[in-house]
């Protein structure tokens, strides 16, 4: 595979962080579960797929390290990865990936009310300067819209 190929699948996979609030929350899974579906573990999300074995666990047994084990475990650290601080704390003792997404998602389905009025107000308090680009505007009202 040439650098050029996955440089693009880098930037296709890349997932941003997390806001605190989760203002980000609807783009951020989106994201997030697109890039762990192009990866092929979008079962650890979903909760179907067995949690992976700690590697360092399997190294002093005299299994081996192998490239399915660190990609997965390396795939899996993802949200970890993209999370602030503060949502990390509140999740760092569930055991799976797909047990850490559910709590995400029934954190934010929670608080999603107050979020939208948030943003329907930030909507509304925008405006393009008399000089501003037009199009950079737009763009901007569509990315709060979603």
């Amino acid at each position: 595979m040439s650098s050029s190929s996955i440089k693009l699948g880098d930037d296709f996979l890349h997932v941003p962080k997390l806001i605190v609030d989760g203002e980000n929350w609807m783009t951020y899974k989106d994201r997030l579960l697109w890039s762990i579906d192009a990866r092929g573990f979008l079962g650890h999300l979903e909760g179907t797929e067995k949690k992976p074995v700690d590697p360092s666990t399997l190294l002093g047994r005299g299994a081996l390290w192998t490239p399915t084990t660190s990609d997965e475990v390396r795939e899996l650290t993802q949200i970890a990865g993209t999370r602030p601080d503060s949502l990390f704390i509140q999740v760092e003792n569930l055991e799976t990936a797909g047990e850490i997404f559910k709590y995400l998602s029934n954190l934010f389905k929670k608080q999603s009310r107050v979020v939208s009025i948030e943003l329907l107000q930030k909507l509304q308090d925008q405006k393009c300067s008399e000089k501003g680009n037009i199009r950079e505007h737009f763009d901007k009202l569509r990315v709060i819209k979603e």
